[in-house]
């Protein structure tokens, strides 16, 4: 990378996995510019892809926030209104995937919510920037391809550390938004453990194994309120 881009830096990876949000608002941070991309090893998109993504966000600077790529094979917007062009779009929600962003605006925004570890921070991006002021832009001038899932390694932890964090983004981001109720919380816990049970009948020990992960997702959630409120209290 360095003799692509000699004037590269590499900040380096903490000995503790605070998850992606964490890692991407530390990332932020280090930025001098005023505009910043971001993108994850697994996405493809050219140079050019991404100069018009700033472009993007320089026609609608007063509103945009953020700019995104076209992602081939994956629905990743929802179109809200179209802009003076066909090939522009306000849009209702990301996939962190890949974007251009106002690092002044992200900022102001309150970035990444951190207490996300992995999957459901970019849903919840969304939803904040639909709250604000600010708005999302699709341009679909711009395209990238995403090879989900081949950014880590398909192994038993990361199976494990993918859905408990899944599940656990799910009820956190639905508590945020006062859409989470106890009654779902007590049905789910019960039925993510008859399902495994079920699975594990069945010889299918990956969907067996999927819902038992999920079923400490919502264990996490109880644990992250409970230290929440014991933090209150203090």
């Amino acid at each position: 990378m360095e003799k692509i881009l000699p004037n590269i830096k590499y900040y380096g990876i903490k000995n503790v996995n605070k998850g992606y949000a964490s890692a991407q608002n530390y990332l932020i941070r280090k930025v001098k510019t005023k505009y910043f991309f971001s993108t994850q090893s697994d996405v493809s998109l050219s140079a050019n892809s991404i100069i018009k993504l700033k472009k993007t966000i320089i026609k609608f600077s007063k509103s945009c926030i953020i700019s995104v790529p076209k992602i081939s094979g994956l629905k990743n917007t929802k179109i809200i209104k179209k802009k003076n062009t066909k090939k522009k779009y306000e849009i209702k929600n990301i996939i962190g995937a890949a974007f251009m962003d106002d690092k002044k605006k992200f900022i102001k925004l309150g970035m990444y919510d951190q207490n996300f570890f992995f999957y459901w921070e970019d849903i919840d991006l969304s939803h904040r920037i639909m709250q604000s002021r600010y708005n999302i832009y699709l341009n679909t001038d711009s395209a990238a391809n995403h090879t989900s899932g081949t950014s880590t390694k398909n192994n038993f932890k990361t199976f494990a550390i993918r859905n408990i964090n899944f599940k656990f983004g799910e009820y956190f981001f639905l508590s945020k938004i006062g859409k989470l109720r106890f009654i779902k919380i007590i049905r789910q816990l019960i039925l993510n453990l008859v399902y495994s049970l079920i699975y594990f009948i069945l010889f299918n020990f990956t969907k067996a194994f999927k819902y038992i992960c999920f079923f400490f997702g919502i264990i996490k959630f109880f644990y992250f309120k409970i230290c929440i409120l014991c933090l209150m209290k203090k």
